[in-house]
């Protein structure tokens, strides 16, 4: 399945996209891609009811914007330098160990919602990331197990502004965290 959401920004109503492209509203599920729905049957569910009532359910009409495919998050955690060319390409060493830094929850945003620069801004960057959406809580899971855990995956656009992160202050937080600066989507496709 393809998850995605419509709407104003914070007004947003879950859809699916269907394998013909086409847009549908699935507010009549009765529940939107939050941490609950993933948690639980959700995903399970949502397949059912579109069994059912995909070929009945409103169209979202063409040029509707689309919001970030899931509901905000608790936490979204970013793995950095984890293409060794874009380590070189900085400067950096590859990391022996994966470096862990967060995003703020408000810096989530649509597709295609515009992109806020940061006052003073001289470095702004961005790189295409895939993201992955755990779908339950985890805490020390296997390697055999992890997968268990993806609820699914979509595309993230990671925009940095490189001279708060690395010259002003040594930590990521303050150059990845901005607000708009994890645009999402279009859709969360599910590992099937």
């Amino acid at each position: 399945m393809k998850l995605i959401r419509f709407g104003n920004p914070g007004e947003e109503k879950p859809g699916l996209q269907l394998a013909d492209g086409k847009r549908i509203d699935a507010s009549a599920f009765g529940s939107d891609y939050d941490e609950a729905f993933f948690g639980g049957d959700g995903l399970e569910r949502l397949s059912q009811w579109a069994t059912a009532n995909a070929a009945t359910a409103p169209e979202v009409p063409a040029g509707t914007r689309l919001g970030p495919c899931i509901v905000r998050p608790s936490k979204i955690v970013c793995v950095g330098l984890n293409y060794a060319d874009h380590a070189r390409e900085s400067g950096m060493d590859i990391p022996k160990e994966p470096v862990l830094f967060f995003k703020a929850t408000s810096s989530l945003c649509g597709p295609n919602d515009p992109v806020v620069i940061p006052r003073n801004s001289q470095k702004t960057d961005w790189e295409v990331e895939l993201a992955i959406i755990i779908g339950k809580k985890a805490s020390y899971v296997s390697e055999a197990d992890a997968l268990k855990h993806v609820a699914g995956y979509a595309l993230h656009n990671d925009y940095s502004e490189r001279e708060f992160q690395l010259e002003r202050g040594g930590q990521w937080v303050k150059g990845k965290s901005c607000d708009t600066f994890a645009p999402l989507g279009p859709f969360m496709a599910t590992p099937d």
